[in-house]
C-alpha cells in the first residue's frame, strides 16, 4: 500500500489499486503452481541448474563450511536452507516449461537478428570476460597428511585433464564442491571478480586452458578457462542468443499469458469467496 500512496493515490483510486495488486499476486501463485505440476508432468528435471545456482551464491559468499553456509542462506533469505532451494526449484522449472512450452515455438529469422545487432552495435561492447570450471580437492582438517594428500590428487587431476581427459567429467566424479552436480561450472567473471593470483593466470590464457591447484581454505583448486572473451565489440555469433531473447520477449509475453490461461481451463481450481484470480480463464 505505501507504494500506491507514494504514488498519490487516494480514495476508491487506491483502493482499486490494492485490489489489483493482490489479485495479481493470487494469479502469480497459481501461475507458479500450475507450471511446477506441468513440469512434474513432463518430467522436467532442473537439479543441475539449482545446484550450479547455490555453488554460485557460496561461491559469492565465501562460506566453504557446508552447515555455516547454510545459516548464513537463512539470515539473508528468512528461509531455511530447504525451503530456499525449493524455492530456487520451482523458479527454475517453471522457466524450463515456459521455454519448452511456449518460447522455443517463437522463431525470429536470422536477418532480422542481424538487422537489430546492426542497429544497436553499441549495446554490445563487452568487458573482457572468463567463463570457468572448477574442481575443489578438499583438505578435511587441513592435518599436514591430508593437504599433502589433497595437493597431490589435485596435481594427478590437472595433469589428466591437460592429457585430453574431460574436466567436466573429472570434476563430476571428483570435485569436493557444490559445482560437481552441474561438472564444476563456476561462472563468468570479469577483471576484479576473482582473487588476484587466479584473476592473473585464467585472464593471461585461452579457452581450454588448467590451472595448476591453487590453495584455497577449503583445499585446492583446479581451474579450466571454457572461454575467455575479449573486451570490445562482441561479433553476432557471440550475442546472437542474447538478441534473440530481446526480440522475443513483446512476441511471446502474449502467448505465454494464453499458455497459463489454457493451464487454468484444464486445472481445478477452487478461488474462495472474496479472492480474485486476475489471471482467470474466461
Amino acid at each position: 500500500m505505501e507504494l500506491q500512496q507514494q504514488q498519490g493515490l487516494t480514495g476508491d483510486a487506491l483502493e482499486a489499486a490494492v485490489e489489483k495488486k493482490s489479485a495479481d499476486a493470487l494469479r502469480d501463485q497459481i501461475d507458479q503452481l500450475l507450471l511446477v505440476e506441468k513440469g512434474k508432468e513432463l518430467n522436467v528435471n532442473v537439479d543441475a541448474e539449482v545446484n550450479r545456482r547455490i555453488a554460485d551464491i557460496q561461491s559469492s559468499s565465501k562460506i566453504a563450511d557446508t552447515e555455516k553456509f547454510h545459516d548464513w542462506i537463512k539470515e539473508q533469505s528468512g528461509e531455511t536452507f530447504e525451503d530456499f532451494k525449493l524455492r530456487l526449484h520451482n523458479q527454475f522449472l517453471t522457466q524450463r516449461v515456459l521455454s519448452e512450452e511456449v518460447w522455443r515455438n517463437i522463431n525470429i529469422p536470422r536477418k532480422e537478428m542481424e538487422d537489430y545487432y546492426n542497429a544497436h552495435k553499441k549495446d554490445f561492447v563487452r568487458e573482457e570476460v572468463v567463463l570457468l570450471r572448477e574442481i575443489l580437492v578438499s583438505t578435511g582438517d587441513n592435518s599436514p597428511a591430508k593437504v599433502a594428500a589433497a595437493e597431490q590428487k589435485a596435481k594427478s587431476l590437472a595433469d589428466r585433464a591437460r592429457k585430453g581427459e574431460k574436466f567436466a567429467d573429472l570434476a563430476r566424479q571428483n570435485s569436493d564442491a557444490a559445482t560437481a552436480a552441474s561438472d564444476g561450472e563456476l561462472g563468468s567473471f570479469k577483471r576484479g571478480q576473482l582473487r588476484k593470483e587466479i584473476e592473473e593466470v585464467v585472464f593471461a590464457h585461452d579457452k581450454g586452458y588448467v590451472t595448476d591447484p591453487v590453495k584455497t581454505p577449503a583445499g585446492f583448486e583446479v581451474l579450466r578457462v571454457e572461454e575467455h572473451y575479449a573486451a570490445g565489440q562482441a561479433s553476432f555469433d557471440e550475442v546472437q542468443n542474447e538478441i534473440n531473447s530481446i526480440m522475443a520477449e513483446p512476441k511471446g509475453a502474449p502467448k505465454v499469458r494464453d499458455y497459463l490461461t489454457q493451464l487454468r481451463t484444464n486445472a481445478f481450481l477452487q478461488i474462495k469467496p472474496g479472492y480474485v484470480d486476475s489471471g482467470a480463464a474466461p
